[in-house]
């Protein structure tokens, strides 16, 4: 019962621009700009053959210049379409015309009720090799079966053509699944690597089990405060008790903003956040969607 009371009274005291886990997100499609790069279309094949995960994905353009996403998992004997659902564009910069960056956001129904949903954030970039899809997935569990939300970041290259056949369902806001505890050292406070980041610092209070995020813009003369909200932690597989990834959904009235924080610590013992940050503008005001990706020490 005291612990029940404790996180009614944190859902509580979380009051920010982005409200409450499950009511922020990204929209299905993004109404603005920037289009979607030619550099993004094509079928991609995972580069690892014996993926569980993502094996193909399918990025085809739409009349409005973004695209749709259709992924295929490793199943058996065939492999699994999840469905055509729109994406986000997003670009580098707020006056970019085109992106290389892309967002969706995904049901999965058996029987007609949910079991699952997985956010999918791509980025193609240039490589020796030639063109590379960087793809990570967030995947929770909403079906009660224990397996714990977890994320996957896996390479893909572009090769042959796959037809697709079935639309997906395109799902709003987050939920939190099945977290895994967020790892002690993530807590704390962190700053900027770069003076002229976007973003000054970030606070992440709360419990392993319930982490809640703090953000501060580069405002002057002093740091913004973006308000606190409920994180959504992800560990490295479905049966991870801990994890060292929590995104953080914000709302604001002019924007989205989605942060995918990543806790590490290297040979060296040097602790470390990389923060990556996803702006999908919501007011008309014909500025781009962008992304970028920051670092925090403490």
């Amino acid at each position: 019962m005291k612990t029940r009371r404790w996180i009614k009274m944190l859902a509580a005291t979380v009051v920010t621009a982005a409200g409450v886990v499950g009511a922020a997100g990204p929209a299905s499609a993004s109404p603005v700009p920037p289009r979607a790069s030619g550099v993004l279309l094509g079928t991609w094949v995972n580069t690892n053959p014996n993926t569980r995960s993502v094996k193909q994905v399918v990025i085809a353009p739409t009349l409005n210049g973004a695209v749709t996403v259709d992924a295929f998992g490793a199943c058996t004997p065939r492999l699994c379409e999840w469905g055509r659902v729109p994406a986000i564009i997003y670009g580098v910069s707020v006056s970019s015309a085109a992106g290389a960056n892309f967002q969706s956001n995904q049901r999965f129904l058996l029987r007609g009720r949910e079991w699952s949903r997985t956010t999918l954030l791509g980025s193609v970039t240039v490589t020796q090799s030639g063109l590379r899809l960087t793809l990570r997935e967030l995947t929770v569990f909403t079906d009660h079966s224990g397996r714990k939300n977890y994320t996957v970041t896996e390479t893909f290259a572009r090769r042959g053509f796959v037809r697709t056949r079935a639309v997906g369902i395109a799902a709003i806001g987050y939920v939190r699944g099945a977290p895994p505890a967020l790892v002690p050292a993530a807590f704390g406070t962190w700053r900027n690597v770069n003076p002229a980041g976007g973003l000054v610092s970030i606070r992440i209070t709360g419990t392993s089990a319930f982490p809640v995020v703090q953000a501060f813009g580069r405002c002057t003369p002093t740091a913004c405060d973006l308000g606190r909200v409920l994180g959504v932690s992800y560990g490295p597989s479905i049966s991870a008790p801990t994890g060292t990834t929590v995104l953080a959904p914000y709302v604001f009235s002019f924007k989205k903003e989605q942060l995918v924080i990543t806790y590490s610590r290297d040979f060296f013992g040097v602790q470390r956040l990389t923060v990556a940050e996803y702006n999908e503008f919501t007011d008309h005001s014909g500025r781009s969607n962008y992304t970028m990706t920051e670092t925090f020490r403490r």
